[in-house]
């Protein structure tokens, strides 16, 4: 009877021992399956409904991050651990390339943007933006965008402004923003009379409007890049699904340019 009950007590431990097993081993599987993608704030509305998209069709998990390109791409070179990076421009992927953090067989440029100029929406005024003069709006306006040594945004604007030969006049009125949502906030609050941001941030806002736009060839042309920086099969389907048909319609709903069409993707 002694030996029956020992028996019987060790056949439910080990039960119990499979069934924490199994739990553990399921936590782990998920934790694998999850995949983690910082990209530039510009980014926020189209990857928050790729996101969904994609959590809904897999049945698992996507951790997202946004902030400037220069922050998340420091904090990768810190040793962050992200899956997949998309960045607002060339130049901080290059970073990570040259920190050996990318592999140039592993990234792709995906997306093309604009620069505007925006106001409040109470705002009446239009710029004439034009190489010479710098309007007396934009001369007696506070002006902001992203930090102009760092942030895409910010760098893409310094070159636009240098192109026109406005930048020695308009630096002192800058306002400079860790990433493009801080300029256009500041702009929705009335804090800045003007602001530079990308043409799909001024879309998204309903207290801003356009006020003006840069001549064709001022500026670089906008690139955002994205490199999978883990070789996991699940950071492969994440980075094939943002590249695919489904992504891209979200990504012309919110008015980014696909640069390569997704007709043979998923």
């Amino acid at each position: 009877m002694h030996f029956q009950n020992n028996y019987s007590l060790k056949k439910q431990c080990l039960a119990i021992l499979g069934i924490v097993g199994l739990t553990a081993i399921s936590t782990i599987s998920f934790a694998k399956a999850s995949t983690t993608v910082f990209a530039a704030a510009s980014l926020t509305n189209a990857m928050q409904d790729i996101e969904k998209l994609y959590e809904q069709t897999y049945k698992t998990d996507v951790k997202t991050s946004f902030a400037g390109s220069s922050t998340l791409a420091k904090q990768i070179e810190a040793g962050a651990p992200v899956d997949i990076f998309m960045s607002a421009d060339l130049q901080w992927m290059d970073y990570l390339q040259k920190q050996g953090q990318v592999n140039p067989k592993n990234r792709v440029n995906l997306l093309g943007n604009s620069l505007v100029w925006i106001a409040p929406k109470s705002q009446t005024s239009k710029l004439d933006v034009k190489k010479g003069a710098v309007p007396a709006v934009v001369k007696n306006s506070r002006i902001c965008t992203g930090d102009t040594s760092s942030v895409p945004v910010g760098k893409y604007a310094k070159s636009a402004l240098t192109s026109l030969g406005w930048w020695t006049t308009i630096q002192p009125k800058l306002v400079e923003t860790e990433d493009v949502r801080g300029a256009l906030a500041f702009v929705e609050r009335g804090e800045c009379q003007l602001g530079i941001v990308y043409a799909t941030d001024a879309a998204i806002s309903d207290k801003v409007k356009v006020v003006g736009s840069f001549p064709v060839g001022s500026y670089p042309a906008v690139v955002y890049p994205i490199a999978k920086l883990d070789q996991s099969s699940e950071t492969q389907r994440m980075y094939q699904f943002i590249q695919g048909k489904k992504a891209e319609a979200i990504f012309k709903k919110y008015g980014f340019i696909p640069l390569h069409p997704a007709a043979k993707r998923k």
